[in-house]
């Protein structure tokens, strides 16, 4: 019953923040300014948050420090990489089509976790990653901009999926390695910090107004909190991660009904449920 109830609580929170980020993107931003300061403002609420964890399992340190400060060290930088490519990209990119890409994340993460973490992986597994692709192809119709090329934004969610893929897989090994309490604030702090490094450096500012900066931060938090939750939880980073792909048909319909993203929708869907094939092979 735990488990369902940590599924459930993923779906919720995983649509919705997606939602309320391709709202603020096409709605209050029109020329797609603020995304990197929102990016860190978002992550550092997260971040402050996270103090709340050591009440879910106490906060305590072990291993090698080296390997500790190195894995951190890489999850601030992919995680910078995943936050600004998929925030600057989804004004140009429908919610549900942006989803979608981005869950090639989970072919790199199982891959990755498999290699490096010692989490099961089948032949099979492998093969059926191609119905993930083959979905991507299907949505992506008014971005390709050639026979194998796409546009900039849409290449900028992939870009996010690999980086989310290489985030999450060094955030387990934290996880694995120190307490997950420890692993996981780790993993956060340092996303925050290469975030807000870059804010500064590119001078950008937030110009959201306050109820929409709050409502994206409680969102994001409880989405960042379910996954960590579901990790826990179940324990097996390879099987939550080919699990909750499920949540791309959930975010086409969210868009359909929310955004009105309804164009070309029943390709949109048709792709979703291809690349959901795969999904059922992974279990």
């Amino acid at each position: 019953m735990i488990i369902l109830l940590s599924y459930i609580f993923y779906f919720i929170a995983g649509t919705l923040s997606p939602i309320q980020r391709r709202r603020l993107a096409t709605k209050k931003n029109s020329e797609n300014k603020w995304q990197i300061s929102l990016a860190f403002h978002v992550t550092l609420v997260v971040t402050i948050l996270s103090l709340l964890l050591p009440f879910f399992q106490p906060f305590y340190i072990q291993g090698n420090v080296f390997y500790l400060i190195s894995l951190s060290l890489i999850c601030g930088i992919s995680g910078a990489i995943y936050f600004i490519s998929f925030f600057i990209a989804q004004k140009h990119v429908e919610a549900g089509i942006s989803t979608l890409v981005n869950n090639i994340y989970t072919p790199i993460t199982i891959v990755l976790a498999t290699l490096f973490l010692n989490e099961k992986l089948t032949i099979i597994q492998i093969l059926w990653t191609f119905f993930l692709l083959i979905g991507m192809i299907i949505v992506s119709k008014q971005h390709r901009i050639g026979r194998f090329k796409f546009d900039k934004y849409f290449m900028l969610v992939v870009l996010s999926g690999i980086a989310l893929g290489i985030t999450l897989t060094t955030e387990r090994a934290l996880q694995k390695m120190t307490w997950f309490t420890a692993g996981t604030m780790m993993s956060w702090w340092s996303q925050c910090l290469f975030l807000g490094i870059i804010t500064l450096i590119t001078h950008n500012k937030n110009q959201y107004s306050k109820k929409d900066i709050v409502i994206t931060w409680v969102l994001r938090f409880l989405q960042s909190l379910s996954w960590v939750v579901l990790i826990f939880v179940v324990g097996n980073l390879s099987l939550v991660s080919a699990i909750t792909t499920f949540k791309v048909v959930i975010v086409f319909i969210a868009g359909a009904l929310f955004l009105n993203e309804r164009e070309d929708l029943s390709r949109k869907i048709i792709g979703s449920l291809v690349a959901l094939l795969w999904l059922l092979l992974m279990k």
